[in-house]
C-alpha cells in the first residue's frame, strides 16, 4: 500500500473516532393539543341590545337601576366533542363600580350613568370585565347564554342623554 493510500485511511480513522467523541444525545420533544372545535355564533356575532329609556329621576339616588332588558347569546351547530363553552367578559369597566360597564362619555352621553350584565339562570351575578360564565352545549348541539342588561348609577344624580357601552365575549370551547 502506498504512502498516499496509508495517511488517508489513517485521516478518516482519526476523523471518524473525533466525530464520534464530539457526538451528543438528542431529545426532541413534540407537543401539540387537541381542542374542541368552534361554534356557530348567531346573528354573526353582533348583538345589538336596546335597554326601556328611563328618566333621570329613577336614577337620582346611589346604586338606583332602570329595568332589566333581557336577552341571549345563542351558539349552534356546536361540533361533536364539545360539550360547553366558557365566556369571558370584557370591556371599559365602570369607574364607580368595576363590575358595570362604563357608558360612552361625550356630548349627547348620559352622566353618571353605567350598564349592569347579569346571568339569569343558576347563580345570578354581575358580569362585569374579566368575569366568567360556562353554559353546557345541549342535545341539539346549541349552547345558549341567557343574559339581562340595565342602566345603572352607583353614584345617582344621572344626568340625561344617551347610553351605550360595548361588551365583548370571548369563548372558550370545552
Amino acid at each position: 500500500m502506498n504512502k498516499f493510500a496509508k495517511g488517508l485511511i489513517a485521516a478518516l480513522i482519526v476523523g471518524s473516532c473525533s466525530l464520534a467523541a464530539h457526538a451528543a444525545d438528542t431529545t426532541i420533544t413534540i407537543n401539540g393539543r387537541v381542542i374542541a372545535a368552534a361554534c356557530t355564533i348567531n346573528n354573526s356575532g353582533a348583538y345589538t341590545v336596546t335597554m326601556a329609556d328611563v328618566t333621570a329621576a329613577t336614577l337620582n339616588t346611589a346604586n338606583s337601576y332602570g329595568d332589566w332588558k333581557t336577552f341571549d347569546v345563542t351558539l349552534s351547530n356546536c361540533p361533536v366533542g364539545t360539550s360547553s363553552v366558557t365566556a369571558t367578559f370584557d370591556g371599559t369597566a365602570d369607574v364607580a363600580d368595576a363590575a358595570k360597564y362604563a357608558n360612552t362619555t361625550g356630548t349627547g352621553y348620559a352622566t353618571n350613568v353605567s350598564v349592569q350584565v347579569q346571568n339569569r339562570s343558576g347563580t345570578v351575578a354581575d358580569k362585569g370585565k374579566n368575569s366568567t360564565m360556562t353554559v353546557d352545549v345541549d342535545g341539539s348541539k346549541n349552547a345558549t347564554f341567557d343574559l339581562q342588561a340595565r342602566p345603572y348609577s352607583s353614584t345617582g344624580n344621572a344626568g340625561v342623554g344617551n347610553i351605550n357601552t360595548v361588551v365583548l365575549m370571548n369563548l372558550a370551547y370545552n
